[in-house]
């Protein structure tokens, strides 16, 4: 496993003595800086406590007097908040934190080390998320305000980072060539130099090194000592033991875990690994009952599917050992675990490749070394100019000099042939580093940060000319379907051919630029009209929807082209992309596989969107979100057999605002999860109360499917209501199938093994693929009110879908349910075609509290309500 993070966990930790507010004499503000401090303090050894403090810290910034001070304060405290929450895994949370510190200080004090701090933590952040593409120009922006306040120890720690990042990537050497350029910018900190040495032997170890490792981690840990930081020494510790594990050393191994486990205190991913390394000498000598208890120790918070790199080999041991004992759903599991982050290297590890990653660094670092280049020949020319003045000496005096003078003049003409090759060498190798900073490295295209510099000349030529500068966003559609079934090296075959099509669709008068993943550009610096434009952006559509061969199979993707021109939407490479990409974002909700054009009415259309969503975050906890239920009978007997729970929100000055435009901003904002959660407990408390002949159906969002604590949290909805699990059915569309198929079947089978049904909403409507129905057992398909209507009036098409359902339904053994029966005609219609169950407002419409009256009822549930017909 091992700790080899301390250059991003302790050793940044150990960086926050950056960064102080500024000395007022008002008792408040000292009470703040008091409060700064003892967070500070806290931050290595105890990241919860730390938490708890700058949140102190911040209660008291907010009482300090309105005004720059304060707001700087409140920007320390939020930066201190957010390194807490980083330390605890928390990365998504700490994320708002330290965006909206960055925009006061860029506001308040710009350049400050308050600055450069809080763009290294944002840094820190993204790479923890996986967003190497943004954690690299964040670091170098910290690195150049570091340089240019002089402060070598941050400089230092940035490289280090640097290298940790490359380490995470597999790129050893580079790791090593960036931990060596740490040192010898800075060497006077012990933090510093134990992560130096701690990183280098992270880096031997994984090489096979151990010698060396080892070597290392004893350097580290003679200095954790002496500064008497018993989290320090614990985290070398439990590299080491990993190594002597690795080595075969398991005598010494073990030694080392017991004196790891006595200094880690409670930090719960130090005892994970320490834990973890004894898991995998007991497994080794035969102890199989140890090892599964030691592994499950390092398990114990029960979190096996959303664990940090860190826990890669804990997974590897515990897969091993729950196999050997007959585990195999455990061992299942934690092979899974064990596949996904060694997957996720691989895919750091093909990020770092495409971005070359420090290309900004090396480009920085040549200039130093160009420096000393320099230094060097200046200090030849000066010997040169001694070496003549030394001729003319020797010349005056003796007539043998002659021969002198000829050997200095030859020395001199050498040195001169010699500096001027240097000179050239430095200015190719500048020339070359220079391109690579600016060009994405798999496919040849400029670069994110190279495209800022082309856009901005773009606008600027356009604007003294008085023409016009387009840019096209293109978003690639289903190209993660093509990494997940082909592989990375497919995706990047892929991408170096969309790139091929991009250059040749911008010609010569253009530019295509890779913007990173699977996003691109194409930079129009003389835009021609309108309708040049939106054919460009057709082709291109055309182009990349077309099939394409990649490693022998055909693979087909698509395209989305969001366009804006500027001046006219925006003046500034900021406004501009801005703009475009509210265009692509439009067309991606329409449909993908189109160019659209930017309008005004879009960011009209964004604010509104920004408003609702703001409304929403607070819509629930304010009783708005409320849930109807409308009743679904049985076909034959037209009986009351169940209600589905329809999501509700009434908003207090828009009115009822419908699910459709108020779900896709829930998924959206990451709130789908919380309201599916209060869905579904609120809904089966509810249904506990009906008979138990009447059951539940929920809806679930594809996004809840996707992601984590769906199957517990049907665990607890049931429990806490006492709602039988056979009395409950769940609802998803086909889309749950469409990002991550193996994911939606894994979590859809837990909860068919919890005993409750599973109904497919909307079938039709979508790709509709057979396999989807023998995939995750489904009870029910839900025939959509389109057809229904459709098929009613006559249409033949839809009348032969319907039947083509219920035939397939039949067969499969599931049962089917007719949406949004309205007339009598079309209850006729789903009768005579054999469907099972039926749903809509010929019946009822939804009602927040379903009486009991309801219960009872039979053949007479919809006596009363006036015959239509589809005539009518």
């Amino acid at each position: 496993m091992g700790l080899r993070g301390v250059s991003t966990i302790a050793l940044m930790a150990a960086a926050l003595v950056a960064a102080p507010v500024r000395a007022a004499p008002s008792p408040i503000a000292k009470q703040f800086e008091f409060a700064i401090a003892d967070t500070k303090a806290s931050m290595m050894t105890d990241p919860a406590a730390a938490l708890s403090k700058a949140r102190a810290a911040a209660t008291i910034a907010k009482s300090m007097p309105e005004g720059r001070e304060a707001r700087i304060a409140r920007a320390t405290s939020e930066w201190l908040s957010s390194e807490a929450l980083t330390r605890l895994g928390e990365p998504e949370r700490a994320k708002p934190l330290v965006e909206q510190a960055i925009a006061t200080v860029r506001a308040e004090q710009p350049g400050s080390k308050l600055n450069a701090d809080l763009l290294k933590s944002s840094a820190a952040i993204a790479s923890k998320t996986g967003n190497i593409q943004s954690a690299l120009p964040l670091l170098h922006q910290a690195f150049s305000i570091y340089q240019k306040l002089g402060e070598t120890r941050s400089q230092a720690i940035i490289l280090q980072n640097i290298g940790s990042l490359y380490y995470d990537a597999r790129s050893y050497q580079r790791a090593l060539h960036y931990y060596d350029q740490a040192a010898t910018v800075y060497k006077d900190d012990p933090a510093v130099t134990v992560s130096l040495h701690n990183n280098r032997g992270s880096v031997f170890k994984e090489m096979g090194d151990f010698t060396a490792a080892e070597k290392q981690y004893a350097e580290a840990i003679v200095i954790a000592a002496k500064m008497d930081s018993p989290f320090l020494l614990a985290n070398v510790l439990s590299n080491l033991a990993w190594a002597q594990i690795k080595n075969n050393e398991l005598a010494a191994a073990q030694a080392t875990i017991k004196r790891g486990l006595s200094l880690a205190g409670s930090d719960s991913t130090l005892i994970a690994g320490f834990y973890g390394a004894a898991a995998q000498i007991s497994f080794q000598t035969g102890s199989t009952d140890e090892a599964a208890r030691q592994i499950a120790i390092s398990f114990r918070d029960g979190n096996i599917e959303n664990t940090t790199m860190e826990a890669r080999d804990n997974h590897d041991v515990a897969a091993k050992i729950y196999a050997a004992i007959g585990q195999p759903d455990l061992a299942y599991r934690h092979l899974r675990a064990f596949k996904r982050l060694d997957d996720k290297g691989r895919d750091l590890a093909s990020s770092t490749n495409d971005a070359l990653m420090s290309a900004q660094f090396d480009a920085t670092n040549q200039k130093l070394r160009i420096s000393k280049l320099e230094a060097q020949k200046v200090q030849k020319e000066l010997a040169l100019e001694q070496s003549q003045n030394k001729l003319k000496n020797v010349a005056a005096v003796t007539i043998f000099g002659g021969v002198a003078a000829l050997a200095v003049i030859l020395a001199m003409l050498f040195s001169v042939a010699t500096s001027r090759r240097r000179r050239r060498e430095i200015s190719a190798a500048n020339v070359q580093l220079t391109y690579s900073a600016h060009h994405d490295l798999l496919t040849d295209l400029p670069n994110r940060a190279y495209f800022r510099e082309l856009a901005g000349d773009a606008i600027s030529d356009a604007a003294q000319s008085g023409g016009r500068a387009a840019l096209l966003l293109i978003d690639l559609d289903r190209f993660k379907l093509v990494n997940d079934t082909l592989g990375h090296n497919a995706g990047d075959e892929l991408l170096k051919l969309v790139a091929t099509h991009l250059k040749a669709e911008a010609g010569r008068d253009a530019h295509a630029v890779r913007l990173g993943g699977d996003e691109f550009a194409i930079i129009v610096p003389k835009a021609g009209s309108e309708e040049d434009l939106m054919a460009l952006g057709g082709r291109i559509v055309d182009r990349l929807s077309a099939p394409h061969m990649i490693s022998e199979t055909t693979v087909n993707i698509g395209a989305t082209v969001g366009i804006s021109v500027g001046p006219y939407d925006g003046d500034t490479v900021t406004t501009l992309t801005r703009t475009a990409d509210l265009a692509l974002y439009a067309g991606k909700s329409e449909g993908r596989g189109r160019a659209i054009r930017y309008g005004p009415q879009m960011q009209r259309e964004i604010d509104e969107r920004r408003v609702l969503e703001a409304d929403l975050r607070v819509a629930l906890e304010r009783g708005e979100i409320r849930i109807a239920y409308q009743a679904i009978y049985d076909a034959n007997s037209k009986s009351l057999v169940g209600y589905e729970a329809l999501l509700r929100w009434e908003h207090p000055t828009r009115g009822a605002i419908s699910p459709s435009q108020f779900i896709p901003i829930a998924e959206e904002a990451g709130l789908i999860n919380a309201i599916g959660d209060w869905v579904l407990k609120t809904a089966c408390a509810e249904a506990a109360q009906w008979p138990e002949n009447i059951n539940l159906a929920v809806n679930l969002s594809a996004m809840q499917v996707e992601g984590q604590g769906l199957v517990s949290h049907v665990v607890n909805a049931l429990a806490a209501s006492g709602l039988s699990a056979d009395r409950l059915e769940l609802e998803v569309t086909e889309s749950v199938f469409l990002h991550d198929d193996s994911k939606a079947n894994e979590t859809l089978g837990q909860l068919r093994a919890l005993g409750v049904t599973l109904a497919l909403d909307d079938f039709g409507t979508g790709f509709s693929s057979l396999g989807y129905l023998r995939r995750a057992e489904f009870s029910t398909i839900k025939i959509d009110r389109s057809f229904v209507k459709s098929a009613t009036q006559g249409s033949q098409d839809s009348l032969a879908i319907i039947r083509a359902i219920i035939s397939l339904a039949s067969d499969l053994g599931m049962a089917t349910t007719a949406e949004g029966v309205e007339i009598d005609d079309e209850l006729e219609l789903m009768c005579s075609l054999g469907c099972h169950r039926i749903q809509g407002y010929l019946f009822s419409r939804p009602t927040y509290a379903p009486s009991v009256d309801h219960f009872g009822l039979g053949n007479s549930d919809h006596v009363g309500i006036p015959k239509r017909s589809a005539a009518a």
